[in-house]
């Protein structure tokens, strides 16, 4: 009180200090309950903010032994991000002596840079963002997007910018730390790192914490495919599949027929048949953390795949009646992963070749589908969610592709050529 007496009505007498009761009520917009209790009218933000402007003038001190330079010392109101309210200490250098020639003139700079008084948000932390979106979103999400997404985070994007206020983190920031990754990791896993990043971010734009999502319009950096897929030819597959016990023989087969994803291959359980027609509507997503049966990847996912009657009892034969199809001795969904690891790549390499992984299977048939059918057809046929996918990601070019198309355009073009070599051969 003694601190502030300068800034209140009051009037000393003696020893004692009066003060000017309709003054004060008025100066803090407040008016009077029972007894000496003031009750606060308006908002308490805006009442807090009031207090701080009348009671806190803060302080201005010089020090430096070079280049003398003037600080001030004040107490900021700030809320956090539940909404509440609490007082901060701040020191702040105000300019060198020669800017600010007196101590006048600093104690002036000083109120400049403090405002009106108005509470500040509080900065938050890119760590306490992250809880924050995991408590609040990630239950929105399906399961394993949100572990995809998790992942991301917590392996990447956390170490990098847990403890930088989310405030401070620019573009430059973010694209310096794609073009680290980049040195050692792949494109695609650049690209879950920027993701994740960005859905964080956007979140706490959409909360009010950030004014801009510094994601945004950022390019991926040049890196390399970490999974180099193989199209297999038709014997390939039949030798590969002849190489393997059951179910790892018919899993490859059928892989191999159908374009299914492996998750959506071992989630086939018996009921899942009518006939000789696959009514596919679950997966089996094998994560970090175990696996979970449940939804499948999109909407567009869901089909009706009617395979030939050999094919389909040959699946259904597997499960003895009842349960998933491609399952271990337990009666549980193969481990995608062991069964990979264990099997398909031993037997391709004694086989010589080598594939990166189950989804080549999935490559392979698009390869070969689209040669031969319509692309809206063998994008229906796989569950791609857009047409651009198929023909993109999983239609690929074989080499042989260019010999009938280079040919006849040799023969159009260099007709008279052509003729006359083989006149030149003949005689």
């Amino acid at each position: 009180m003694r601190r502030h007496i300068a800034e209140l009505p009051a009037l000393r007498v003696g020893r004692l200090v009066r003060f000017d009761r309709p003054s004060l009520l008025r100066q803090f917009q407040v008016k009077s309950d029972s007894g000496n209790r003031m009750k606060q009218k308006g908002d308490d933000l805006m009442f807090h903010a009031a207090i701080k402007t009348r009671y806190q003038s803060g302080r201005v001190y010089r020090k430096g032994k070079v280049v003398k330079k003037w600080y001030g010392q004040f107490r900021e109101d700030q809320i956090n991000a539940e909404g509440k309210l609490f007082r901060v200490q701040k020191n702040v250098c105000l300019g060198t002596l020669g800017e600010l020639p007196t101590k006048q003139a600093a104690s002036r700079e000083l109120t400049r840079r403090m405002g009106t008084g108005t509470p500040t948000k509080a900065a938050m932390l890119f760590s306490d963002l992250v809880s924050r979106w995991q408590a609040a979103v990630v239950p929105t999400l399906r399961s394993t997007t949100a572990t995809h997404y998790q992942y991301a985070l917590s392996s990447y994007t956390v170490p990098a910018f847990g403890q930088r206020e989310i405030k401070s983190i620019t573009r430059f920031d973010v694209e310096l730390f794609l073009a680290e990754k980049a040195k050692a990791y792949s494109r695609n896993t650049l690209h879950s790192m920027r993701v994740a990043l960005s859905r964080v971010l956007s979140w706490a734009v959409n909360g009010g914490w950030l004014d801009k999502n510094p994601c945004a319009g950022v390019q991926l950096p040049q890196a390399p495919t970490k999974v180099q897929r193989t199209i297999l030819t038709s014997e390939q597959v039949r030798a590969l599949a002849l190489k393997l016990e059951e179910p790892y023989a018919t899993l490859v087969l059928f892989l191999a027929a159908t374009g299914l994803r492996i998750s959506e291959a071992v989630g086939v359980k018996v009921e899942d048949f009518e006939g000789d027609v696959l009514r596919l509507r679950h997966r089996f997503y094998q994560g970090n953390d175990g696996g979970e049966y449940g939804e499948l990847k999109t909407k567009k996912s869901a089909r009706n795949l009617p395979l030939p009657a050999w094919l389909a009892d040959r699946v259904k034969s597997l499960a003895d009646g009842k349960g998933f199809c491609f399952r271990s001795q337990a009666g549980t969904p193969l481990n995608q992963k062991n069964g990979l690891r264990r099997y398909i790549h031993p037997a391709c390499a004694e086989l010589g070749f080598r594939i990166g992984g189950w989804h080549d299977l999935r490559h392979t048939v698009t390869t070969w589908a689209l040669k031969k059918y319509p692309t809206k057809v063998v994008s229906e046929m796989l569950g791609h969610a857009n047409v651009r996918t198929t023909l993109d990601v999983y239609g690929h070019v074989m080499q042989e592709d260019f010999a009938a198309p280079l040919a006849e355009m040799a023969g159009k073009l260099l007709h008279d050529v052509a003729q006359n070599s083989g006149n030149q051969v003949a005689a």
